[in-house]
């Protein structure tokens, strides 16, 4: 018995250890990144570097921080939409992408957002 509960214990630290974050930021690195998002260009750059290391979390963060000085950011949100599909959130995907203005983007634009989504040209608008 003292061994079963021994084993709960143990599985329990793991499970702790890994929920905590394996990197901490520093506030100079928090300021940087801050810094960054508020020009729209960097901060979509940012976003996708962070998309390209498979990051998706963080680029949506980064996108948001974007999104937040400058919501008519079409590029900004087109690629929200996007990274919303590289976490599987399809349904939040669709909603964002109900909420873009087709005319904004260029057919070569559109088709390979609804693409990386899965989705056919009707689906999502």
């Amino acid at each position: 018995m003292r061994l079963k509960s021994l084993r709960s214990i143990a599985g329990a630290l793991a499970l702790c250890a890994l929920a905590a974050p394996l990197a901490a930021e520093t506030i100079e690195e928090l300021d940087a990144l801050s810094d960054r998002t508020q020009d729209e260009a960097l901060g979509i750059q940012l976003a996708q570097e962070h998309a390209s290391r498979g990051e998706f979390l963080d680029a949506l963060a980064a996108l948001e921080r974007v999104l937040a000085e400058h919501p008519k950011s079409h590029p900004a949100r087109l690629l929200h939409a996007v990274y919303l599909c590289k976490v599987d959130d399809q349904l939040g995907a669709a909603v964002e992408f109900d909420k873009l203005k087709r005319k904004k983007y260029s057919d070569a634009q559109w088709a390979d957002a609804m693409a990386q989504c899965g989705f056919q040209q009707g689906d999502a608008r």
